[in-house]
This record gives structure tokens, C-alpha cells and sequence, in this order.
């Protein structure tokens, strides 16, 4: 029995894994030209659906057995999740958007709690991470078809608005978006906008690192090199500032436990040196090039993400039990667009702690601290992907796209 329920919760993860990178496609595309309202609900909650069968799976498989995970991030996002499901059932707000806050809040925890109750092996472990890189050759693939070959309003043919760089809630998302005023496009692929695109490669990257690293079959090191070098050139053509950021946090780490390890000194005198000559070229290319540094500075962006910031935390010092699920990002705009603008934080850990208190807020830092300490010990390479991940969440909200955010925890569950 338990054999049979091991190998259709790997099926379901494995579906997941490879379809959540086009969901926002595949929905834009289906329900402008075939699907009736009727098929919405469903269409927009099939990765929720088949969360919550890995949840009833897990718990079959719990019964009788009774033994609980002794991981400290497991203890600590199922007291996150608990604490979420409190201000879900007992918050003042509107109950749909209660809802929907907490199915935001917690999905990718509810996921990352399942996971640790099925035994599946190293070896299809190892399949769910390249069926991960395989799904995402084939976005990156669109992206520089995107870039090279197809015109600007491609995706208008599939559903998507031609409102550029704009998405009203409950609209199709824009066919593309802008680089601030200079007027080029952003590579968004079949995620649902650049930023998007950006966080869910930076958690591939570095199960493609690993695939350079280890793997014998050639077939795998070329479409891991082509994920890797396809990939790095389409988070340089989102202009995902965030992204760069969290890719080159990455690879500082990756070069610091590497400098400790085993890198001679011939090598670490040219590492020094590439570094020196890559803040020397950005240097130049921000003071010579006003398109370079403009798309670099965004001065309206920045100043907007700033402000918004600010007034979050203030907000947060004032409400230490919170404003209640769904009042902030991205659920908040979906009800009442004019009250909750202004207070939309460009944060991940600052939108966690307005809407659940200091409490929810320190928990869930306590959980991704935890999960980094874990994931490195196990030497995971998706201790990588958290950190970018981690340091994106400092400007957007990453963990609110389910290909990100599923993904990375799905797999991180299994590595600890």
C-alpha cells in the first residue's frame, strides 16, 4: 500500500514540477479562447488541488506510524502554518480574502510539510530535479525566441493584454513589459511577468550547476549547460534588479565555500581579478552608457519601492499583531485596490509580518534560517536557491509565484 502511495505522490510532484512553470500561459491562453467561467475555479486552483492530495497522502502514510519529522524548518513552518490558519479563521477582513491570504501565505509550507512522510530514494529524487531543469530549457528557449525572432505583441495572440507593463486584477497579464522610460522589453517567457521569470531561474541554476558538476550523460550536461548559460542571458534581459542581486549573492557564497575548500592561489588571484574587472565594466557602463544606466537605476521604480518599504515598516512597528491575512501585495488588489496601494511593502518578511504580527514575522525568519542551516549541512545545491531566493524576498515577493515558490520548497523538503 504504501509502495503504491509513494509512487503516485511522486507522479503528482513530478507534475507539478514540470507544469507550474507554464501555468500562467497555458491559464492566459485556455481561458481567454476555450474555457467557459465555469472551468475557472479549477483552472486557476489544479496546484492547490494537488497539494491537498499530497496532504491526505501523507497522512495516510502517517497512520498507524505515528513518527513525525525532527527537522527543526519542519516544526517551524507547521507553527507558521498554524498561526496563519488563526488569523484565517479568526481575522475581522473579508472572508475570500482571508482565504486567499493564507492560501498565498502557506501553500508552498503545506507542500514542504507533506514531503517528509514519502520515501521515494536519491534516484528519483534526482529525476524530480532534472525534470526541473528540462522545464526549464524550454522556458528559457521561448525567452530568447522571445528576444531574437518573435515580434513584441506575440503573446497577444494567445490571450494576453496588450496593456503593456500594466496588469489589472482579474485581467489577462500584459504581453510584455518596459525597461522604466527607455522603451525595451523584458523577457518574461511563460511566467507571469519578468521578475517572476527571474526568481524561478535563479532556483534551477544551481540543480544545473550540479548536473555540470556530477552528471556523466552528455545529453543532460548540454541541456544543464544550455540552462545555465541560455538562463544567465535571460535574467540579464529581464532586468530583474533583484535577480542580479540574488544571482550574485549566490555566487559569492558558492566563492567563499569554495575559497575555503580547495581553491589554490593562482586561482583565487584570478577570481580576485575577474571580480575586480566586472565592477570596473559595470562601473563603466553605468557612467558611459545614460540607456545602460537608466535601466540600472530606474529612478521612479526605485523611489516608489523605497517609499512603499518605508511606510510598511512603520506599519509594522505600529500593528504587532498585524493587519490581518490578505491586506497586503498582491491578494490586497484583488479587493479593495484604493485602501491597500499605498501599503503594498516591497518585501517579503515585511508583507509576512503586516499581515500575521512580529510573531508570524520572526517565525518565519526562524524557518528560513533553519532551512538554509539544514539544506547546508546536506550540502543540497538548493541551499543556493534559497539564498537568491531569500535575498530577492528583500525587494518583491518571490514566494507568491507557485512555479518559485513550489518548486524550491518541494525539492528542499526532500533534502533535508
Amino acid at each position: 500500500m504504501k509502495l503504491k502511495i509513494n509512487a503516485l505522490a511522486w507522479w503528482l510532484i513530478a507534475i507539478l514540477i514540470a507544469i507550474l512553470p507554464f501555468h500562467a500561459f497555458l491559464y492566459t491562453y485556455l481561458h481567454s479562447f476555450f474555457w467557459n467561467a465555469s472551468w475557472v475555479i479549477f483552472a486557476q486552483a489544479w496546484k492547490e488541488i494537488l497539494v491537498g492530495v499530497l496532504g491526505i497522502l501523507a497522512l495516510i502514510n502517517w497512520w498507524g506510524n505515528w513518527k513525525l519529522p525532527k527537522q527543526k524548518s519542519w516544526w517551524l513552518a507547521l507553527s507558521f502554518v498554524v498561526l496563519a490558519g488563526i488569523y484565517a479563521a479568526f481575522g475581522s477582513g473579508e472572508l475570500a480574502q482571508r482565504i486567499l491570504g493564507l492560501r498565498t501565505a502557506t501553500i508552498f509550507l503545506m507542500a514542504f510539510l507533506t514531503l517528509p512522510f514519502f520515501d521515494f530514494g536519491d534516484e528519483k529524487l534526482d529525476r524530480l530535479k532534472k525534470i526541473a531543469i528540462a522545464s526549464a530549457s524550454i522556458v528559457i528557449a521561448f525567452a530568447l525566441l522571445q528576444k531574437f525572432f518573435l515580434p513584441p505583441d506575440f503573446l497577444s495572440h494567445f490571450g494576453y493584454s496588450v496593456n503593456v507593463s500594466s496588469w489589472l486584477p482579474g485581467g489577462n497579464l500584459p504581453m510584455y513589459h518596459l525597461v522604466g522610460e527607455t522603451g525595451g522589453m523584458r523577457l518574461q517567457s511563460t511566467l507571469a511577468g519578468p521578475n517572476q521569470l527571474a526568481a524561478y531561474l535563479i532556483v534551477i541554476f544551481p540543480l544545473a550547476w550540479l548536473v555540470i558538476c556530477g552528471e556523466r550523460k552528455k545529453i543532460w550536461e548540454w541541456i544543464a549547460g544550455f540552462t545555465l548559460i541560455g538562463g544567465g542571458a535571460t535574467i540579464f534581459w529581464t532586468f530583474s534588479r533583484s535577480a542580479w542581486v540574488g544571482l550574485f549573492a549566490i555566487g559569492l557564497v558558492y566563492a567563499i565555500f569554495s575559497w575555503k575548500k580547495n581553491l589554490s592561489a593562482k586561482l583565487r588571484k584570478r577570481f580576485l581579478l575577474g571580480i575586480f574587472l566586472a565592477v570596473i565594466a559595470a562601473i563603466g557602463a553605468i557612467l558611459l552608457q545614460p540607456s545602460f544606466r537608466e535601466n540600472i537605476l530606474r529612478k521612479s521604480s526605485t523611489s516608489a519601492h523605497l517609499t512603499r518599504s518605508v511606510k510598511a515598516a512603520k506599519l509594522v512597528i505600529a500593528n504587532p499583531l498585524g493587519l490581518g491575512l490578505g491586506e497586503t501585495a498582491g491578494v490586497s488588489q484583488r479587493f479593495d485596490t484604493e485602501k491597500n496601494e499605498g501599503i503594498t511593502p516591497e518585501n517579503t518578511y515585511l508583507g509576512i509580518a503586516l499581515e500575521t504580527g512580529w510573531l508570524g514575522g520572526m517565525l518565519f525568519l526562524a524557518f528560513l534560517g533553519s532551512l538554509l542551516i539544514e539544506l547546508n549541512q546536506k550540502k543540497s545545491p538548493l541551499f543556493y536557491s534559497l539564498i537568491g531566493i531569500a535575498v530577492i524576498a528583500l525587494f518583491l515577493h518571490p514566494l507568491e509565484d507557485s512555479a518559485t515558490s513550489l518548486i524550491l520548497f518541494l525539492l528542499a523538503s526532500k533534502e533535508i
